[in-house]
C-alpha cells in the first residue's frame, strides 16, 4: 500500500511535467517546489494514557537536520508504534529508516511507525530531485530521575585530634573550622575532598561553632560571652564592638525589600528578635517566644522569587534560654515591621538534626529510634507537613550515624555532608555529596 502511494504521487508529477513540456512556448509553465523540510511533528499512541507522547515538544534542527524532544520522557516509558503527524508544505512523499534491524520504506501517511526503532525521516519534495533526511532522536532519561545517588568523598577531610567543627561556603570555597585541642584551625578547599589549611588568628577557644554563618559579604561567629567575631578573608578574625549582648545568630532572613541577618540579643534584659547587615548597627523588634531555641538550632531560608509572600526561615531542635530543648519546628518571617512565628511540634527526632533547602523542598537530615540517619522532607518549602524519604532518596546504608552536620547546596545541585558528631561523641572526618539525577547539571 505505501509503494502504491508513493508510485501514484511520482505518477501525478511525471503527468503534469509531460503535460507541461506539450504546451507551448507562449504558455505558462507550472513550477513544482523544491521545499522538502519539515516544519513540525507530533505523535501519539493508544497505550500512552498519560498522554507523554502527545504531550511531547519536538525541536527541529534545519541547519543539521535533527529532530528531538529537549525535555527527556520518564524514566522507564517504553516507545513502541505511534502515529505521526508531520506538517510539510509540498513533499511529495516521506521515506522512513528504521535500526536494529534496518529497514526503509515509504510511509502512507497514515500507518504508525516503531518509533523505538525511528532513526531517519526523508522528505522528498514536490520536484521529485529535493531530499532532506532528518536524524530522529527521543530521548528518555535512562536514569531514575528521583533517585537521589550518594558518594563518599573522602574519609579524612580534617586532621585528627577534632573537638568541634563547623562548615560554610564562601566566596565560592568551602571553610571548615575547628578546634583540636588548645588551638583553632582552619581548611579551605574548593572541592570539599582536599583542603589547604588556613593560619586562623583572632578566633578564640570559646567560639560557639554552630553560630557560625556566612553571609555575601564574610563569615560571623558568636562566643561564650556572646561578643561577635566576623572574618572577610576567611582565616583573619577581628571581635566587634559589643553594641548589644547577642545571644543567636539564624541565619539570613528574607525580606520583601533588603535581607537581613536575624538574631536574638538583650535588651535590657529581654530577648528580642533584631535584624543587621553586619553587627555594627540594629534594628531591634519584637520579644522572642519564651519557648524559642537560641543555641544549638538549626535554621535555613526560604526565599522563592515568584511568590511575593514565600520568604521566611525555619527553625528546628536546639534549646530554649532556660536551657530547655526545644521539640518544635518554627516557621518564622517579617509581617508589619514584627518578627511572626508560628510552630508545630515535630513528627521526628530534631535534636542534632540539620535543615538545608534542596529542589524547592526544605529537607531535614536527623535521627531515627534505630540509632541511623534519615531524610524527612517537606514539599514546596512549608515547612509544616514532613514526610520520611523513600527509598529513591533515602540515604546509602553505609553511611554512619551523626548529629549537627554542616550541610552545603553547591551551584551544580549537589548536597555535600561535612562531618558532625558520632554516635560515641567523636567528630566525624568524612564528606559525603549526593545529587538527583534529574537535576544533574549537564
Amino acid at each position: 500500500m505505501t509503494i502504491k502511494y508513493f508510485t501514484r504521487n511520482l505518477i501525478s508529477l511525471l503527468g503534469i511535467i509531460v503535460f507541461s513540456s506539450c504546451l507551448n512556448t507562449n504558455d505558462s509553465v507550472i513550477e513544482l517546489s523544491s521545499d522538502a523540510q519539515i516544519y513540525g511533528i507530533t505523535l501519539s499512541a493508544a497505550y500512552d494514557s498519560t498522554q507523554t507522547l502527545a504531550k511531547t515538544q519536538f525541536s527541529i534542527d534545519q541547519l543539521f537536520s535533527q529532530i528531538y524532544n529537549r525535555d527527556s520522557l520518564d524514566y522507564g516509558f517504553e516507545p513502541k508504534n505511534a502515529f505521526l503527524t508531520l506538517e510539510l508544505r509540498y513533499a511529495a512523499a516521506v521515506k522512513i529508516y528504521l535500526q536494529n534491524q534496518d529497514s526503509t520504506y515509504f510511509w502512507n501517511n497514515t500507518d504508525s511507525v516503531d518509533i523505538s526503532r525511528l532513526k531517519h525521516i526523508e522528505v522528498i519534495a514536490q520536484d521529485g530531485v529535493t531530499t532532506k533526511k532528518y536524524d530522529f532522536k527521543l530521548n528518555i532519561h535512562r536514569q531514575n530521575p528521583h533517585l537521589l545517588v550518594w558518594s563518599k568523598l573522602t574519609d579524612n577531610y580534617l586532621p585528627f585530634p577534632i573537638d568541634a567543627q563547623k562548615t560554610v561556603a564562601f566566596n565560592d570555597q568551602f571553610y571548615t573550622y575547628y578546634k583540636s585541642g588548645p588551638s583553632i584551625k582552619g581548611v579551605a578547599s574548593s572541592d570539599g575532598i582536599t583542603g589547604t589549611s588556613l593560619d586562623i588568628s583572632g578566633l578564640p577557644l570559646t567560639v560557639q561553632f554552630p553560630s557560625i554563618l556566612s553571609t555575601s559579604t564574610g563569615i560571623y561567629a558568636l562566643d561564650n560571652s556572646n561578643n561577635v567575631y566576623k572574618t572577610t578573608d576567611g582565616f583573619t578574625w577581628m571581635s566587634l564592638p559589643e553594641i548589644y549582648k547577642v545571644k543567636s545568630i539564624y541565619g539570613t532572613l528574607p525580606s520583601v525589600s533588603t535581607d537581613s541577618i536575624l538574631i536574638t540579643l538583650d535588651d535590657g534584659g529581654v530577648f528580642k528578635f533584631a535584624k543587621t547587615h553586619d553587627f555594627t548597627s540594629f534594628h531591634v523588634m519584637n520579644a522572642i517566644p519564651t519557648d524559642f531555641p537560641i543555641t544549638q538550632f538549626s535554621a535555613t531560608a526560604i526565599k522563592d522569587p515568584t511568590i511575593f509572600w514565600k520568604k521566611y526561615m525555619v527553625l528546628s531542635g536546639g534549646k530554649n534560654a532556660d536551657n530547655s530543648l526545644n521539640s518544635k519546628i518554627w516557621i518564622i518571617q517579617e509581617k508589619d515591621n514584627e518578627i511572626s512565628t508560628s510552630w508545630k511540634t515535630a513528627p521526628m527526632p530534631i535534636q542534632g538534626s540539620t535543615l538545608f533547602p534542596y529542589d524547592q523542598n526544605i529537607y531535614m537530615l536527623t535521627t531515627s529510634t534505630e540509632s541511623k540517619n534519615v531524610l524527612y522532607i517537606s514539599e514546596k518549602g512549608n515547612g509544616i507537613a514532613w514526610n520520611l524519604a523513600d527509598s529513591l532518596q533515602a540515604l546509602p546504608s553505609s553511611f554512619p550515624y551523626r548529629i549537627n552536620a554542616s550541610i552545603i547546596v553547591d551551584a551544580k545541585n549537589y548536597i555535600r555532608i561535612f562531618g558532625g558528631t558520632s554516635e560515641k561523641q567523636t567528630e566525624l572526618t568524612d564528606v559525603w555529596r549526593g545529587r538527583l539525577n534529574r537535576l544533574a547539571v549537564r
